[in-house]
């Protein structure tokens, strides 16, 4: 039997009651999608055939194969996925499906491996996060910012932190939590809630619960699939009137006694998002002087953040002056890192001549602009990729034509001009200063600025959509 809830993203898969859950909404998924979805989750990183699908859900049945592809297009839908730049599920032409994110089985507190990538380049920011966790572990709290611009592989990190923390620190658990861009508002605490509600779900969930209905009833009254109907109601009357000064100093001192019995990895993703509520429940974690075994560690884009005034870099910025969070912020790769992760992609296959120097130069080792470069690449059939591995240029001139391709891809990204865009450029510069952390280290011959370095990484995905439109559609 299959674990009852496993996370992917920001989804959850509750296996036992069969339903797919986006934060605390339920999203609407027919039960033979939802089988084709737990099969492939179930098994991530590693192919899986029509015929295995087929024979898993139709046993003794005789199915066509192309069955399948209604059930995929309605799950890349529920999930906002997409075929030519898949998150979740990528599809392998005439041979089947496979599931390639990150999967956390949070009845059993694991990670799947088989669904991560190996990342490069990360191995002094993941040795500074461990470091910070083993205070954290000896009751000393710990604040951790991770910042970079986009792409950069702020959640990539994040993942194989986490990774490595349930394999190294087995007493830790992890809750982690993902604000979002609301264009009609956002929900006072959305990521905190998330990330609360996976604990209370989790393995030791009881005790959980009971200490927010001794401690913080403001929270745990937001969870009313948690308690009975009865004391739901005694716990609306009992917040009555609250405050959100009230509900920060209830989720303090819960978080106290939660990590009084073990040590506990707070993730939260993205706050250059986050509701004004959840930057001052940092901040007031951050001050408390009560020691804990908690480590908060959350991601998000300074640019962002400073061009939306948002409340997190000054309250940031307050934090370190007082020491009391780190920062670790992210540079685009080298370009020695760059050939070190094609070295990985072509595993026993060798690498053409050139290739690293060259997607070096025209992505400015950006690393989500980077897989974008080589997928381009591949679709154009300028790089050959047999059973998953990086074979090499399949024609004598393919370097050459590799250069062309990168340089009219570039082209296509520097002369991308949008309204408004020198109006945000001015802005950006002067708010964020010429010495701006986003800039590359290296003397990049194209301007590093973070506002351009994004709104190129923005037109990238337009030109390589673009490009993915021209090739038949194959599910």
């Amino acid at each position: 039997m299959g674990p009852a809830m496993i996370r992917f993203g920001s989804f959850r898969l509750d296996t036992a009651n069969q339903c797919l859950w986006r934060g605390e909404a339920r999203v609407a998924l027919t039960p033979k999608a939802f089988g084709v979805l737990r099969y492939l989750v179930e098994h991530p990183g590693r192919l899986v055939t029509h015929s295995e699908l087929l024979e898993a859900l139709w046993p003794a049945t005789y199915i066509e194969p192309g069955v399948l592809r209604k059930y995929i297009l309605e799950i890349r839908r529920v999930l906002g996925d997409r075929l030519d730049t898949p998150v979740f599920i990528e599809t392998l032409p005439k041979r089947g499906y496979q599931f390639v994110a990150s999967v956390i089985d949070e009845s059993a507190g694991m990670l799947s491996a088989a669904g991560t990538k190996r990342i490069v380049g990360r191995e002094p920011a993941l040795v500074e996060l461990g470091g910070y966790l083993s205070k954290a572990r000896r009751n000393e709290r710990q604040v951790v910012f991770i910042t970079g611009e986009a792409g950069i592989g702020k959640t990539a990190l994040a993942d194989e932190f986490q990774r490595r923390a349930r394999v190294d620190a087995p007493d830790v658990r992890i809750a982690r939590g993902q604000c979002v861009e609301g264009y009609g508002g956002t929900e006072a605490y959305y990521a905190v809630l998330e990330a609360l509600g996976q604990l209370c779900r989790g393995s030791e969930g009881e005790s959980v619960v009971q200490t927010l209905a001794a401690q913080a009833p403001t929270w745990l009254v937001q969870f009313p699939a948690l308690v009975k109907r009865e004391q739901r109601e005694m716990l609306q009357r009992e917040i009555l009137g609250a405050t959100r000064e009230r509900m920060l100093r209830e989720i303090g001192e819960a978080l106290e006694t939660i990590t009084s019995e073990k040590p506990l990895l707070l993730v939260l993703e993205d706050l250059h998002w986050a509701h004004a509520s959840t930057i001052d429940l940092i901040s007031a974690l951050a001050r408390r002087r009560a020691s804990g075994k908690l480590m908060l560690m959350g991601t998000y884009r300074p640019v962002d953040a400073t061009l939306a005034e948002h409340p997190l870099e000054a309250v940031k910025q307050d934090l370190l002056v007082h020491q009391l969070c780190h920062e670790i912020a992210l540079h685009p790769l080298e370009e020695s890192e760059v050939a070190e992760y094609l070295a990985i992609e072509a595993e026993a296959g060798a690498v053409p001549e050139g290739l690293a120097g060259l997607i070096y130069r025209h992505t400015e080792g950006n690393p989500l602009f980077m897989v974008a470069v080589l997928e381009h690449m591949q679709t154009r059939g300028l790089i050959a990729v047999a059973q998953r591995r990086l074979s090499g240029v399949p024609r004598r001139n393919g370097l050459g034509r590799l250069r062309v391709c990168a340089r009219a891809l570039s082209r296509s990204l520097l002369s991308a001009n949008c309204p408004g865009t020198q109006s945000a450029d001015a802005q950006a510069n002067g708010a964020v200063g010429r010495g701006t952390r986003g800039r590359s280290r290296r003397g990049s011959n194209c301007d590093g600025s973070p506002l351009r370095r994004g709104r190129r990484l923005a037109t990238c995905h337009q030109v390589l959509a673009a490009c993915g439109r021209d090739r038949r559609a194959a599910v």
